[in-house]
């Protein structure tokens, strides 16, 4: 299952930040990952950072400066305001691209 699959889905209401933490969960030492995430949504992550973003950085966090030059290159901003009013770039975008660099870094589930 991709992260995407899990955002603003009827089943899970996955924000974008809980839905690259819940299809990684497993890299996170708290376990109860998802539930924390659940304020990281339109632009409430810290920093202002894309929640997505946000998420990929804490799942791969060796690979944190990396990920968040590739989301910039590919996304076009780092924070959901600059996404959101700048770029437009959609947020399933962020969410799939998020999803990508952590599973480029940390390998397949």
């Amino acid at each position: 299952m991709k992260a995407v699959d899990t955002f603003r889905h009827p089943e899970y209401k996955h924000n974008c930040a809980q839905a690259v933490a819940n299809k990684w969960k497993e890299l996170y030492a708290d376990k109860d990952i998802v539930s924390s995430y659940a304020p990281y949504i339109g632009g409430n992550a810290p920093g202002g950072l894309c929640g997505a973003l946000y998420a990929a950085k804490e799942a791969s966090k060796a690979n944190a400066e990396e990920i968040e030059r590739l989301f910039v290159e590919r996304c076009g901003a780092a924070t959901c305001r600059e996404i959101k009013m700048g770029t437009r770039t959609p947020c399933t975008v962020c969410v799939q691209t998020a999803d990508d660099l952590v599973e480029q870094f940390e390998g397949k589930i």
